[in-house]
C-alpha cells in the first residue's frame, strides 16, 4: 500500500541525509533515496512509466546537452582556454576567479553547467588555493547559480512567464531579489573560506579574458539571435574544433570527459526521480498537503515551490508544477501579484539549490569527490541567509 507522496519524499530525503554523511559515492546515495520513495509512494506501473519517460526526447536531449557542454569544456581545457579564463580573472585577485568564473559560466543556462566551471577551476581550487574538496564544491556550485532569478534565458523564467501570460522580462524584473540575496549570502558564507587563502595573481590582460570566453560569447550571440540553446552548443563545438584544431590527444581527452560514466549515471538517476515525482503527482499532493494544514498564504506561496524544487532539483520542474498550482494566488483581478511572485520564485530557487538531485550539485560532488553532506551544510546555511535577506527585501519593496 502506497503512502502520500509527501510523506514518501520526507522519508526518502531523511535516508539521503543520513547516507550523505557516510557515503561519498553520490550515485549510491541518490539511488537509495529513489528506491525508498518508489517503495513507499509509487505503484509498479508508475515505476515502469518513469523509466519509459527516459526514452522521450525531453529527457534524451538533457543527455545530449551534457555531452556537448562537457565536450566544449573539455576542449577548452585541453587547448588551454579555460586556464586563460581563470588566469585573466585572477590577474587582480585570485579570489575573484574562484567565484567569478562560476558566476560567468552561470550565464549559460545549460544542464550541469557547474561542471564546466569545476573543470576550469579544479587546479586553482585544489592546488593553488589549497581549498578542501568540500569548500571547492560549495563555492563552484553556489556562485554558478546566482542568475537563476534574474537572467531571462533560464527555463524557469520562461515557463513562469508562460504560466502567468507575461514576458520573461516581467518575471526577472521582480524575481531579481533572489539574485541579490544569493550574492550576499554567498559572500557571508564564503568569507571564512576565502579570507585564509592565498594564490598568486597573474599578469593576464582583459584582452586575454575576452579571447578566452569567445566560445561562451558565441553561445550568447547565437541564442539571442534565435538559435535554440542545444543547436547553439553544437554549432559552437563544431566551430571550436574547426578553428582551434585540437590534436588527436586533446580531442580524445575531451571525449573521455564528455562520456564519463559516473556523470551520466547521476544524470540518469536525477531524470528518473523527476519522472517518478511527475508520475506520482507530487505537485498536487504537496498543494493539498499544505492546504490541509491551513498554512498562511505567504508561507504557502513560498513552501510549495521550495519543496517541489527540493524534491526534483530542477528550475524547470518547480516552475512547471508549482507556478500553475499557485495561479489562484499569483493572478488576481487586477493582474499579477508581484510580491507573491517574488516570494514564490525565491522559494523555488532556494529549494532547487538545496536539492541533492540538482544536476550541478550531484555532478560536481562526484567530480571533486567531495562529501555531499558537508557541501549541503554550507549550502543550507546560504539558503537560510538568502531566504532571510530576500524576505526582508520583498517585504520592504511590496508590502
Amino acid at each position: 500500500m502506497q503512502i502520500n507522496p509527501v510523506w514518501g519524499f520526507i522519508a526518502a530525503y531523511a535516508v539521503l541525509v543520513l547516507l550523505a554523511s557516510k557515503i561519498r559515492k553520490v550515485y549510491i546515495v541518490i539511488a537509495a533515496m529513489i528506491a525508498i520513495y518508489a517503495v513507499l509512494s509509487a505503484t509498479p506501473s508508475q515505476v515502469y512509466n518513469s523509466a519509459t519517460r527516459l526514452m522521450e526526447w525531453n529527457d534524451i536531449r538533457v543527455f545530449v546537452y551534457i555531452f556537448f557542454s562537457m565536450l566544449l569544456a573539455g576542449l577548452m581545457k585541453e587547448t588551454g582556454l579555460l586556464e586563460k579564463m581563470v588566469d585573466s580573472l585572477a590577474s587582480s585577485s585570485c579570489k575573484l576567479a574562484l567565484t567569478g568564473v562560476p558566476a560567468l559560466i552561470g550565464l549559460m543556462p545549460m544542464p550541469g553547467g557547474a561542471l564546466v566551471s569545476a573543470i576550469a577551476l579544479r587546479n586553482k581550487y585544489l592546488n593553488e588555493a589549497k581549498l578542501s574538496r568540500d569548500d571547492s564544491t560549495y563555492l563552484n556550485y553556489w556562485f554558478r547559480h546566482l542568475w537563476v532569478p534574474s537572467w531571462p534565458l533560464f527555463q524557469s523564467v520562461v515557463i513562469t512567464a508562460s504560466v502567468l501570460y507575461i514576458s520573461p522580462i516581467d518575471v526577472v524584473s521582480h524575481a531579481w531579489v533572489g539574485t541579490l540575496a544569493a550574492i550576499l549570502a554567498g559572500i557571508i558564507v564564503s568569507y571564512p573560506i576565502l579570507r585564509r587563502i592565498f594564490c598568486p595573481s597573474t599578469g593576464a590582460t582583459m584582452g586575454l579574458f575576452f579571447a578566452s570566453i569567445s566560445p561562451l560569447l558565441a553561445l550568447v550571440i547565437l541564442f539571442f539571435s534565435g538559435t535554440p540553446m542545444l543547436y547553439s552548443l553544437v554549432i559552437v563545438v563544431a566551430l571550436f574544433i574547426a578553428l582551434w584544431r585540437p590534436n588527436k590527444t586533446q580531442l580524445a581527452n575531451a571525449l573521455k570527459l564528455a562520456v564519463k560514466p559516473t556523470i551520466h549515471l547521476v544524470l540518469l538517476e536525477s531524470l528518473y526521480f523527476k519522472n517518478l515525482l511527475l508520475e506520482t503527482n507530487m505537485g498536487l499532493a504537496m498543494e493539498n498537503f499544505a492546504n490541509s494544514l491551513g498554512i498562511n498564504e505567504l508561507i504557502l506561496v513560498f513552501m510549495v515551490p521550495f519543496i517541489l524544487g527540493l524534491a526534483a532539483g530542477g528550475e524547470n520542474f518547480f516552475a512547471s508544477t508549482a507556478m500553475p498550482a499557485l495561479t489562484p494566488y499569483l493572478l488576481t483581478g487586477s493582474g499579477v501579484a508581484w510580491g507573491l511572485l517574488a516570494i514564490a520564485y525565491l522559494g523555488g530557487f532556494m529549494g532547487v539549490m538545496g536539492s541533492p538531485v540538482h544536476l550541478c550539485l550531484a555532478l560536481t560532488v562526484d567530480y571533486f569527490e567531495s562529501s555531499m553532506g558537508k557541501v549541503l551544510m554550507k549550502t543550507y546555511a546560504s539558503i537560510i541567509l538568502s531566504v532571510m535577506i530576500g524576505s526582508v527585501l520583498i517585504f520592504l519593496i511590496y508590502f
